[in-house]
């Protein structure tokens, strides 16, 4: 699938207009209490190809919160993903997610890659379902999640990165994570490619979020993200 240069303004109109659906998602919930706060997080993301259609990955993450003071939760995230075409990947895996102080969560997901090879820039969706079960809550919660992302190089060292996501919750269970509209996540970044393996990405990303019970969470989040790809090929998908 290639597209034609005269078509690269539509990824930043997409991205543009995923932006103003997240700002109108959230508009309502600005009306209530929001507790704002700085955050700290680190990823470290490892792909490698098994042949040409088969890859596989490992993600960890260390978030800090409290304006960088405290341990908010530690994330791992190994996953399987299948290319049925240079623009097309499944992938499925498993994620662990330790928070501190709070209940933990083990999650299943599934994801559907879709991505449009332009001239200047890689622009990606990202379709995911995940069936989360969180402690001490019985059964499970499914969400939804969807994200586009765009990237394009500044130079043959350097490049700009650009995401927005959302994620609903399609059930309510009367406690733990609402229902409906949940996260609202705008990213940001600039990244090197240290060498033919390994990229270094640094940025600036809005997390806000619904909760149960006033206040609203609003992060600013520095990311920091080291991303390996043992083979030298880099997937769109990483550290996400």
């Amino acid at each position: 699938m290639t597209l034609r240069l005269t078509e690269r303004p539509l990824a930043v109109i997409l991205v543009g207009f995923a932006a103003l659906l997240g700002v109108t998602g959230t508009a309502s919930a600005f009306e209530s209490p929001t507790k704002q706060d700085l955050a700290l997080w680190s990823v470290a993301f490892v792909n490698h190809d098994f042949g040409r259609r088969w890859s596989a990955s490992f993600q960890t993450e260390v978030r800090a919160n409290d304006n960088v003071t405290a341990l908010d939760e530690v994330i791992l995230k190994p996953g399987g993903y299948y290319r049925f075409r240079d623009w097309l990947e499944l992938g499925i895996g498993y994620k662990y997610i330790y928070k501190d102080g709070k209940a933990n969560e083990n999650v299943a997901w599934q994801e559907v890659y879709v991505k449009h090879p332009f001239q200047i820039f890689g622009f990606t969706h990202q379709f995911r379902l995940e069936e989360r079960f969180i402690q001490g809550i019985s059964g499970t919660i499914p969400r939804v999640r969807y994200l586009v992302h765009v990237t394009t190089p500044l130079s043959p060292l350097f490049y700009f990165s650009l995401s927005e996501a959302f994620r609903f919750n399609l059930v309510d269970k009367g406690t733990g994570p609402v229902s409906g509209f949940e996260q609202n996540r705008l990213y940001a970044g600039f990244g090197v490619h240290a060498s033919k393996y390994l990229r270094v990405e640094l940025g600036y990303l809005w997390r806000y979020e619904l909760e149960r019970s006033p206040p609203n969470k609003s992060e600013h989040v520095i990311r920091v993200q080291l991303l390996f790809a043992t083979k030298g090929r880099h997937p769109s998908r990483g550290g996400s």
